[in-house]
């Protein structure tokens, strides 16, 4: 992605929105050490190099009636009402739908259609949440960020799979999927749920080449929730619609971070159904919480 263009997302309109209000911006928060010694996310040696190289890689993971299944599947669910992004204009994914069992039958559809293709990829890892990322008709561009912290990054790694529904490319104009080669070596820090890091991820990056991988319809993208993404413009009339997860070692506990109100910062021990009732951009509930404990950042300046 070109200098210019990054000049573009810092302090641009996307992180004014997500910094604005209930987001705090620009907010110290303590690092993490790379996965290094981290046990392999991939069953396959040479997508594990990839993977711990690039810190992403393609794979061939539906088949064309699996793909055909999910989209009779979407189609078939009730997406009204649908809440509108607050920092993405188009943009829209199932945790921004706060029906519990909306968000419970998309787990169950996704779970069914990914999870023998998965462990057929992936050594013991499990689904921790699951929606659909969609792209409205010319929907606007995704800014660079890195997905929230989802475990214990000195111990573990997790992964986001991205597979779209439909072929997505940068000459289809249609919102495909882009990252930062590389990335995940350079983000050392917790992605706190309510901390805005845009400008943060935007200095990490700089200077590192950016792919936007051409796909067929059910392959994926695997990427270390560590890499930077972003993705263009759906500058199309049709909905680009894909399939997400977040993956992680069965052994690894899930969990969600918060920066309290007092400046403490807050990490849940959750199980997954607190995917299917927490709303964003706001403090956990009780439902899936299973222990909270606070984590040691020393002083921490109110922004």
């Amino acid at each position: 992605m070109p200098s210019v263009l990054l000049d573009r997302f810092s302090g641009s309109r996307w992180a004014l929105r997500f910094g604005a209000g209930r987001f705090r911006r620009q907010v110290p928060v303590p690092g993490t050490a790379p996965a290094t010694s981290a046990r392999p996310t991939f069953r396959d040696a040479q997508l594990q190099a990839a993977f711990d190289r690039q810190g992403f890689v393609v794979v061939d993971l539906l088949t064309s009636d699996e793909v055909r299944s999910l989209q009779e599947r979407y189609a078939s669910l009730d997406h009204v009402p649908q809440a509108v992004s607050p920092w993405v204009d188009g943009f829209e994914t199932s945790l921004y739908d706060e029906r519990p069992e909306y968000r419970a039958q998309i787990l169950e559809d996704v779970e069914a259609a990914l999870s023998a293709p998965l462990d057929r990829l992936l050594v013991d890892h499990r689904i921790m949440f699951a929606n659909y990322v969609v792209k409205r008709p010319h929907a606007d561009q995704v800014p660079p960020h890195a997905d929230w912290t989802f475990l214990d990054e000195d111990r573990y790694r997790s992964a986001t799979v991205w597979c779209p529904l439909v072929d997505t490319s940068v000459e289809l104009r249609n919102g495909a999927l882009g990252v930062f080669v590389g990335s995940q070596d350079r983000i050392d820090f917790l992605r706190v749920a309510n901390v805005a890091s845009y400008d943060r991820c935007v200095a990490a990056v700089e200077g590192l080449p950016t792919q936007v991988p051409s796909l067929r319809s059910g392959q994926a993208i695997v990427m270390d929730n560590r890499v930077v993404h972003f993705s263009p413009p759906n500058e199309t009339a049709d909905e680009r619609v894909a399939v997400g997860c977040v993956v992680g070692p069965v052994e690894a506990d899930l969990h969600h971070y918060w920066l309290a109100e007092d400046q403490q910062l807050l990490r849940f021990t959750l199980d997954r159904s607190f995917y299917l009732s927490y709303r964003i951009g706001e403090p956990a509930g009780t439902e899936g919480v299973l222990a909270v404990d606070q984590v040691p950042t020393g002083p921490v300046p109110r922004p």
